[in-house]
């Protein structure tokens, strides 16, 4: 009779084993790559991922510390990794072959467009600076010498005409170091994310400028990787006006042979959980359905085309 117990009772516990063990296969391991410690791509990732895999037991999204966009691209190509937070531009760099990537293309699909991605050009209100023309002849900071803001900083002063080497006393400094450049007047005018403006104009009055609606256009025109992108009368303390700009963009992008059934239902997931997100990471209010809907450099997966017309929100 003991014996038998016994076997009763080893059989039980290999059936609770199996049975664990067969819940913990079911669960589908994703790896998503974002950025470095405290950069945006991970201060949004990590929350995505958190809420996700709190509305979707079956599957474990792991965010990832990475170097961004260029080696998360990299690492989907080498199928180490599943999922990215990346900007478009370096994904259409990739997708075609060009710059980094020349050579080499690296072919990949939307799932989300992620939150909105501007910086704008700012000054002191007491400026005689009105207009992105009229840094002409001034101390500005165009971002890092080297890396993506940078580039994008210059290559906004090129649309008005203006050579960064003679047109305007540059001075290259990171992000953090532009903003308290401009709020101790070491320069005339920085390039700003939208978050280091909002904490300038929290205590110095600032004059975003706005860009040019016919040479944003032209601007545009080329670069299929950026968007337009107007920020509300508000955003800034004391300024009661828009701002238009460009939306530099930010998404999320999945291996091109992702199962469509899987890529359905993370799309799903990730706009019927934007309340979750915003509550971990409050810019992420700015997310909308439709705006997750916008296709900016690279095109969608045919999983997120199924959800979004579904939906109603598909634009093409």
């Amino acid at each position: 009779m003991k014996n038998k117990c016994l076997t009763a009772l080893f059989i039980g516990l290999g059936l609770i084993a199996f049975s664990f063990t067969t819940a913990r296969a079911e669960v589908k391991q994703i790896s998503m790559g974002t950025a470095t410690v405290g950069g945006i791509f991970h201060n949004i990732g990590g929350p995505l991922a958190q809420c996700v895999n709190k509305a979707w037991p079956e599957v474990n999204i792991t965010a990832e510390f990475t170097e961004g966009s260029t080696e998360n691209l990299r690492l989907i190509n080498q199928k180490k990794m599943e999922l990215a937070v990346i900007t478009p531009q370096i994904g259409y760099l990739a997708r075609k072959g060009l710059a980094m990537f020349k050579g080499k293309p690296i072919d990949t699909y939307a799932v989300t467009r992620l939150l909105p991605n501007a910086n704008v050009w700012c000054t002191l209100e007491k400026s005689d600076i009105k207009t992105i023309t009229d840094l002409k002849g001034k101390k500005v900071a165009v971002g890092p010498a080297s890396g993506g803001l940078g580039v994008i900083a210059r290559s906004q002063l090129e649309a008005y005409g203006i050579d960064y080497k003679k047109d305007i006393k540059p001075f290259f400094m990171g992000a953090g170091e532009m903003a308290e450049a401009l709020k101790d007047g070491a320069v005339e005018a920085s390039f700003l994310t939208e978050e280091l403006a909002q904490m300038v104009a929290m205590t110095h009055r600032i004059r975003p400028l706005s860009w040019d609606e016919e040479v944003l256009k032209k601007f545009l025109s080329n670069r299929p990787y950026y968007q337009g992108y107007t920020t509300p009368p508000g955003t800034f303390k004391g300024v009661d006006y828009p701002t238009l700009t460009i939306d530099n963009g930010i998404q999320l992008i999945c291996a091109k042979d992702l199962d469509e059934g899987l890529v359905y239902k993370l799309t799903k997931t990730i706009i019927e959980n934007l309340d979750c997100i915003a509550k971990i990471y409050a810019p992420a209010k700015a997310i909308t359905p439709e705006f997750a809907a916008t296709e900016i450099g690279i095109a969608f997966h045919p999983g997120a085309i199924k959800y979004f017309k579904e939906k109603g929100i598909w634009k093409k």
